[in-house]
C-alpha cells in the first residue's frame, strides 16, 4: 500500500472516530422523555416500540445495550445512535472520494457536516432515524460503487443495506426510488439474476418486522407486559405496543395509521410538494453551513452533474427524496430527523469542488477549500459544544424522582406519552421506579382508571396548565409549574 493509499485510509478512520468520540462524550447518561426515553429502553428488554416498532433498531440496540456493559443503560443506546451517525459521516468521505474529492477535502467536510447541529444533536440521542441513515448512507456508497464499475455484489449490498435500513425506521424507503432509476440510467445493467438476489436481500430485511408479532405473542404469553391486568388498557407501552399478536395491531404498528401516516405519504407524492421540499432544502443549508457554503454546495452539484450526470442523479434524489414527506406531515415536532440525510448531502458535492488536475495555482484552490471546511468545522464544533453539556437529574430523571415519594411499588401511573416514556424507563429498565405500572394516555380517560384504583392505587401525572381539575380524582402534589399529581378514587 502506498503513501496515497495509507492517507485515504487514515482519514477514512479519522472521519468515524472522531466524531464518534464526540457523540460519545456529549451523550447523556440519563434517561429523556417522548420518543428517545422509549428508544433508549426498549430494546434493552427486547420490548416493542411505537410504531413501526423499528425491529432491526431494537434487536441490534438489544445485543449492543447488553454488550456494551459500561455507564447507564441510556446511555449506551445513545452510543449506538451517536456509532450510527459516525458510520453515516465515514460513508459521506467515501462518497466524496468518488466525485473527486481529495482524501484531505473529504475528510473536513464530513467533519464539518459531523458537527452541524441538526446532525449532532441527534447524534447524542437515542434515535432509530439514526440506524435509518447509516444504513441509508452506506447504501448509497454502495450502489454509486456499483454505477462507477463495481462488482454487482456492490449492487446487491445495497439493496441489503436498504432493507435493513428500513427495518430500523421507515424512512430509508426513500432510497429505494433512486436505486431503481439509477439501475434503469446506469451505463451497465445489473444481470436479472442480480436483480433478484438484490430484491431478495432486500426483503430479508425487511424480513426483520416478524420480531413484532412473535415478541408479542411471547411477552402476552409470559405475562411480561404489566398492563394485561389493566381492563381496557390494551398493549403496555415498552412492552406491547398496539399488541401486534393480532391482526388489527399489527395493522396498527406497521402503518402508524392511528396518526394518519399512510394518508400523509401518499399526499407527498403530489410533485406541487416539490418547491416546498426544495425551499427545506435550500433553507437547511443555509442553517447548517451558512450562505458561502451553501453556493459552493449547488456549484459542487453543478461540477459533479457535468462530470456524471447519472451517479449525480442517484445521490441526490436518494439524499433528499425524504424531504417530501418532512415538509407534509404534521404530527411530527422534530421534523429535523427526517432531514438528516440532506445535511449529508453536502459533503461529496462540496468535494466535487476540489480540483482535479496538477498546478501551482490549483495547489492553492485545493489548499483554500480544505482550509475553508476545516474552518467551518472548526467553527461548528464550537458553536455546538454546549452538547457536551449535561445537568444533573436532566432529561426524565427528574420526573422519575419527582414521582417516586409518592407512588408506592405497586401503583399505577397514567400520564401522557412526553413523560410516559420516563418513567416507564424508571419502571421497566434500570429499576428506579420498580414494580410500578405505566400507562400512557393523553386523553385521559377517569372512568376507565376507577375499576383499576379498586385493585391497586392510580395515579395521574398531568399538566396543570392543561388540566386544572380530574373528577373523580384527588389532588396529590404539585411537583412542578406543569405536572401535577392525582391520585384515583376507586
Amino acid at each position: 500500500m502506498n503513501r496515497a493509499a495509507y492517507a485515504r485510509v487514515a482519514f477514512a478512520v479519522a472521519a468515524f472516530v472522531v466524531p464518534a468520540i464526540a457523540y460519545a462524550l456529549s451523550a447523556s447518561p440519563e434517561p429523556a422523555s417522548w420518543d428517545t426515553a422509549e428508544l433508549q429502553g426498549v430494546p434493552y428488554i427486547l420490548g416493542i416500540s411505537h410504531p413501526t416498532g423499528f425491529p432491526f433498531y431494537v434487536l441490534l440496540g438489544y445485543v449492543w445495550s447488553h454488550a456494551l456493559a459500561i455507564g447507564t443503560i441510556a446511555w449506551r443506546m445513545n452510543v449506538m445512535s451517536g456509532v450510527a451517525i459516525a458510520l453515516a459521516c465515514a460513508a459521506a468521505y467515501g462518497v466524496a472520494l468518488q466525485f473527486g474529492a481529495s482524501p484531505l477535502v473529504a475528510l473536513a467536510a464530513s467533519l464539518w457536516c459531523a458537527f452541524t447541529r441538526n446532525i449532532w444533536s441527534h447524534a447524542s440521542r437515542a434515535e432509530a432515524q439514526d440506524l435509518a441513515v447509516a444504513c441509508s448512507a452506506l447504501a448509497i456508497y454502495a450502489f454509486l460503487h456499483w454505477m462507477r464499475g463495481g462488482r454487482d455484489r456492490w449492487f446487491v449490498a445495497a439493496f441489503a443495506l436498504a432493507g435493513l435500513g428500513m427495518a430500523a425506521h421507515p424512512n430509508a424507503l426513500w432510497t429505494v426510488p433512486a436505486f431503481v432509476v439509477g439501475a434503469s440510467i446506469a451505463r451497465r445493467r445489473a444481470p436479472w439474476q442480480i436483480a433478484v438476489v438484490a430484491a431478495c436481500a432486500a426483503v430479508a430485511g425487511l424480513a426483520l418486522y416478524a420480531y413484532l408479532p412473535l415478541r408479542s405473542a411471547y411477552v402476552v404469553a409470559h405475562g411480561l407486559d404489566p398492563t394485561t391486568s389493566l381492563a381496557g388498557a390494551g398493549g403496555g407501552i415498552f412492552w406491547n405496543y398496539n399488541d401486534p399478536r393480532t391482526l388489527h395491531g399489527l395493522a396498527l404498528e406497521l402503518t402508524g395509521s392511528e396518526s394518519q401516516t399512510p394518508a400523509w405519504f401518499f399526499a407527498s407524492l403530489n410533485p406541487l410538494h416539490l418547491k416546498d421540499a426544495l425551499w427545506a432544502f435550500l433553507t437547511g443549508l443555509r442553517d447548517e453551513y451558512g450562505r458561502l457554503a451553501t453556493v459552493l454546495i449547488f456549484a459542487g452539484f453543478a461540477v459533479a452533474w457535468r462530470r456524471d450526470w447519472r451517479t449525480t442523479l442517484v445521490l441526490t434524489m436518494a439524499a433528499t427524496a425524504a424531504l417530501l414527506f418532512s415538509v407534509v406531515y404534521p404530527n411530527e415536532s422534530d421534523v429535523g430527523r427526517y432531514r438528516l440525510l440532506a445535511s449529508w448531502l453536502a459533503v461529496p458535492l462540496l468535494g466535487a469542488l476540489t480540483p482535479q488536475s496538477r498546478g501551482t495555482r490549483n495547489a492553492l484552490l485545493h489548499a483554500a477549500l480544505a482550509a475553508f471546511l476545516f474552518a467551518g468545522a472548526g467553527m461548528a464544533f464550537a458553536r455546538h459544544r454546549m452538547f457536551f453539556n449535561h445537568a444533573p437529574r436532566e432529561g426524565g430523571r427528574w420526573v422519575i424522582d419527582a414521582v417516586r415519594p409518592y407512588v408506592p411499588r405497586d401503583g399505577t401511573i397514567v400520564t401522557g406519552w412526553l413523560d410516559a416514556t420516563s418513567l416507564a424507563y424508571g419502571a421497566y429498565v434500570d429499576g428506579s421506579l420498580s414494580q410500578r405500572v405505566i400507562v400512557s394516555d393523553d386523553t385521559l380517560r377517569i372512568e376507565r382508571y376507577r375499576p383499576w384504583a379498586r385493585r391497586r392505587r392510580v395515579f395521574v401525572l398531568v399538566n396543570p396548565h392543561d388540566v386544572a381539575a380530574l373528577p373523580g380524582a384527588r389532588d396529590l402534589a404539585k411537583l412542578d409549574d406543569y405536572h401535577e399529581l392525582f391520585e384515583v378514587r376507586p
